[in-house]
Parts: C-alpha cells; sequence; structure tokens
C-alpha cells in the first residue's frame, strides 16, 4: 500500500468517526480542512503522473519513494492490498488484484507479459526465496 491510499483511510476513518456522534462545529471545520488539503493531493497526484508518463525516470524515483507506481489505481476504500484496484487490459473497467490474480490463474495466454499481473503476483504471493 503506498502512502497517499494511507493518508485518503486515516483521513477516511477520522470523518467517519465525526459522522458517527455530535457535529460539533470545530470537527466539521477539521473536517473541511482534510478535504481541501485530500483535492490538494490528488491534484498533485494527477500533476506526478503528468511528468511520470513524459519521463520514465520520474516514475520509477516516485515508486522507490512509495508514493505512487504505475499498477495501482487510487480509491479511497482501500485496505488490503488484494482489493487495490488495477487498470487490467483484459477488462474494461477497474478490477482488484485479487481478481487479477485469479483471471491470469485462468488465462496465462492473454496475461504473458502484463506488468500489472507482474506487479500483482510480487505482491499478493510469498516470496520463493
Amino acid at each position: 500500500m503506498n502512502q497517499i491510499v494511507q493518508m485518503f483511510m486515516k483521513s477516511n476513518a477520522r470523518m467517519k468517526q465525526i459522522m458517527k456522534g455530535a457535529f460539533k462545529l470545530e470537527e466539521v471545520s477539521a473536517a473541511q480542512r482534510e478535504f481541501e488539503g485530500q483535492i490538494k493531493l490528488i491534484n498533485a497526484v494527477v500533476s506526478a503522473f503528468g511528468i511520470a508518463s513524459k519521463n520514465k525516470r520520474a516514475l520509477v524515483g516516485l515508486e522507490r519513494m512509495n508514493l505512487m507506481d504505475e499498477t495501482t489505481a487510487i480509491d479511497l476504500m482501500l485496505g488490503d492490498p488484494e482489493e487495490d484496484k488495477v487498470k487490467c487490459p483484459e477488462h474494461d473497467g477497474l478490477i482488484t488484484r485479487s481478481e487479477c490474480l485469479d483471471y491470469s490463474g485462468h488465462h496465462f495466454d492473454d496475461c504473458d507479459g502484463c506488468e500489472i499481473g507482474k506487479a500483482t503476483k510480487n505482491k499478493l504471493l510469498p516470496s520463493t526465496r
């Protein structure tokens, strides 16, 4: 799980706590500031992706810093790596890494050479070293 996903998860957990209780003005104000910060972060992620798409070294650096990688789609409800959303070339929409692993097990020829599938296997399957 990358750093941006962790930030969203913590923010969502705080928001749920605010919504469970009475609506106190200072808590709602804090939630508003949190939301504004998330919007700025999303804009930064989009900018970083634009840079990375033009410069492969930038993406390698972002991945090394564990900020973002090219195989993970941002989903605000992430937690378990099996539930990370990825864009599979063989499907129209996003699928979970777990679904990717299942699909690739039955469609090896379709998935042969897929970088997303390779990253999924590295994240979900235990190392055999």
